[in-house]
Parts: structure tokens; C-alpha cells; sequence
């Protein structure tokens, strides 16, 4: 087994521990890789939480991902979409090669494609946006009731927790922060028809196949409204807009026709604001590598759409009716309610009963 880098030495992830010890082949058996070559590189981790291996074995090339906690969920919602995309040729998904659920170890296919980001970085930003858009109609018809549920109420404490690291690493941004939180809270959505959402959907783990898109990386899906997945694509648009000058009529372009492919599918207002609450946890999340005047840009742009997201159409002013006769019957009744007849009501009633006492008997 050959690694182009040391694996972590991280004890909350068994599967790592195992790969390094005993090798990929008897850490995962049912791969069936045999003591030919191996060669792993190492193209994500997250301390204590994830790591993921590139791996070429002869003509073989896929995915292993090792786990902190148990990936059961993330391996049956890859078996589900086996059964649920079965003849569908215009998305993909990673296929479940094989599953250790004690070493926490999941095998899946390999998506070879472009990344939605790196379209609009080399001037296909309308590309970008109707693959993403193709996904979204292919996801919302989709029969899987996999995954917990989310909400604008999961995305308003998400906001409240990159308020925190944001005040913390400058009380500028985290002032900015506080506000666009109070308003979201103030014109939170209702928690609209739970579909399969990815729950983070960035424009990298969206990937061109030339066939139509691929969607990697499912470890935070759960069941919510079509928008918690759009908000998440165009806040990413946005950051790279905004960090990028040179991509910002790109990155534009993407969004035009992402919105013009969506159209049906997912509600303006309500799209507003999930894309301001992913804004905000973007904004929160450059703080790791950027400097904070980095952060209050794309904190400005969570802004706008806050402020977007809480601006009502107006009803037109409805012209008062007319006044209308009442009967001495319905008159007398409103004289003895709980809420009394006014002056003019109990002036029409005199009238009226003096009416019929002058009328022939």
C-alpha cells in the first residue's frame, strides 16, 4: 500500500487506525483488492469528525471515507438512491462499494467531473447553474423520506453559532452578525413541504458529468424545504463572486440560470432568506482561513437578502363598503349585546319603533 501522504493519527477515527496498521485490504474485505498495489491520498479531513481517501487500485477508483461517528444513515441513503435512480440517466450519485460499520469505513464510487466552482472560474458559469437546477427538479420528485428533518429553525441556530465566532473574532462583524440574526428571526419562513435536501449543498459538491450533474458529499442530508439546498448553492455563488472580482459576472451568470431553471420549484421570499442564513455560516466559516474584512463582505451580502427575504407585496387598499340598512330586528339585538349599539344605531331604533307605533293596528 503505497500513501502520497501520512494518514492522521486521529483516535476518533477507527478506520484510519485500521488502514494505517493492517492496510486498505483487510480493513475492508468485501472490496476484494487481493495484495496487489494500492496508492491513497488523502484529499479531506477533519480532525475528529472525517477524513476521505482518493484510491487507486489497478484500474480501480473510488472513495473511502472514515468516520467518528456511525455513517449507517449516509450507507443506507446510498443504497436507497441505487433503488431510487434505477434507469435515471441524467444525474448520479456515488454508489455504495462497501461498508464497515465497526471501523466506521464506507467505500463508494468515484464521480470523475468538474466541479460546479471550477465551471465558473473558467467561464461557464451558465453551465454551473443548470446542472445545479437539474438536480433540484431530480431531488424534489424524488419518493425518499431518508435523513432528520430541517428547518428554518435548525438554520436560525446555526446562524446564532457563527454570530458567536463572528463577535468573537471582531465586534464589528459580530454587531453586523446580531443584526441580520434579529432580522431572520423576525421573518422566519414557515417550515414549508420536507423534501431530501443535501444540507450543504456548496457549488464544489456539485460536479459536471457531461451527461448532467453528480452530487457528492451527503454526510448532513435530512429532510427539509427545496430552498435549504438553493440557498446553500447561491450563497456559495456569492462568496466566490465577491472574493474573486474576476469571477463576479461569472458567478452571476450561474445564478441567472439557476433562478430562471428553478422557477416553479422554489418560493422567492423564502429563498431569500435561507440563502441569507448560509451567508452568514459561510461568512463564519472564512474567519478559519481568511482575515475578518474577508468575512464582512460576504456578512454585507447576507444583509441584502435578509432584508430581501422580509419585504411583503402590498395589497392594493380595499374601497370601505357602503353602508348598509340594518333591519330594527338585527339593531335591537346589537343595543342588547355584550357590545353596545352605537349613538346612530339607537337613534335609528327610536325611529323605527316610533315608525310602528304610528302604523294602524
Amino acid at each position: 500500500m503505497k500513501l502520497t501522504a501520512d494518514l492522521p493519527d486521529d483516535p476518533t477515527l477507527p478506520g484510519l487506525a485500521a488502514i494505517r496498521t493492517a492496510g486498505l485490504a483487510r480493513a475492508m474485505p468485501a472490496l476484494g483488492l487481493g495484495d496487489g498495489p494500492i496508492e491513497l491520498l488523502l484529499c479531506g479531513y477533519t480532525a475528529g469528525s472525517r477524513a476521505t481517501l482518493d484510491v487507486r487500485a489497478g484500474d480501480r477508483h473510488f472513495a473511502v471515507k472514515a468516520y467518528a461517528d456511525d455513517p449507517t444513515p449516509e450507507a443506507v441513503l446510498y443504497q436507497a438512491f441505487a433503488a431510487a435512480l434505477t434507469g435515471v440517466t441524467d444525474v448520479a450519485v456515488p454508489r455504495l462499494l462497501a461498508w464497515e460499520r465497526d471501523l466506521r469505513l464506507l467505500a463508494i464510487s468515484w464521480l470523475d467531473g468538474t466541479p460546479a466552482n471550477d465551471l465558473v472560474k473558467a467561464g461557464q458559469g451558465r453551465r454551473a447553474g443548470e446542472l445545479a437546477a437539474t438536480w433540484l427538479w431530480r431531488a424534489a420528485s424524488l419518493p425518499m423520506k431518508l435523513g432528520p428533518a430541517f428547518g428554518p429553525g435548525d438554520l436560525l441556530y446555526e446562524v446564532g453559532r457563527s454570530v458567536v465566532l463572528l463577535g468573537a473574532a471582531d465586534h464589528v462583524l459580530g454587531r453586523g452578525a446580531k443584526a441580520i440574526g434579529a432580522a431572520l428571526k423576525r421573518t422566519q419562513p414557515k417550515n414549508g413541504y420536507p423534501r431530501l435536501v443535501h444540507g450543504t449543498l456548496y457549488a464544489r459538491h456539485v460536479l459536471d458529468l457531461g451527461h448532467g450533474p453528480g452530487v457528492i458529499d451527503w454526510q448532513r442530508f435530512g429532510q427539509g424545504p427545496i430552498e435549504i439546498d438553493a440557498g446553500m448553492f447561491l450563497a456559495t455563488l456569492s462568496r466566490l463572486g465577491l472574493r474573486h472580482d474576476g469571477h463576479t459576472g461569472e458567478a452571476a451568470r450561474a445564478e441567472e440560470a439557476f433562478l430562471a431553471a428553478t422557477r416553479g420549484l422554489v418560493d422567492e421570499r423564502t429563498l431569500a432568506w435561507y440563502r441569507a442564513a448560509a451567508l452568514v455560516h459561510l461568512a463564519a466559516r472564512m474567519l478559519k482561513r481568511q482575515a475578518p474584512p474577508e468575512a464582512q463582505s460576504v456578512l454585507d451580502e447576507a444583509a441584502r437578502w435578509a432584508e430581501r427575504a422580509g419585504v411583503e407585496t402590498v395589497a392594493p387598499p380595499v374601497a370601505p363598503a357602503p353602508p348598509v340598512r340594518r333591519s330594527a330586528l338585527e339593531l335591537v339585538l346589537a343595543a342588547l349585546s355584550s357590545t353596545p349599539a352605537t349613538p346612530e344605531e339607537l337613534d335609528q331604533i327610536r325611529k323605527l319603533l316610533d315608525e310602528r307605533k304610528e302604523r294602524p293596528t
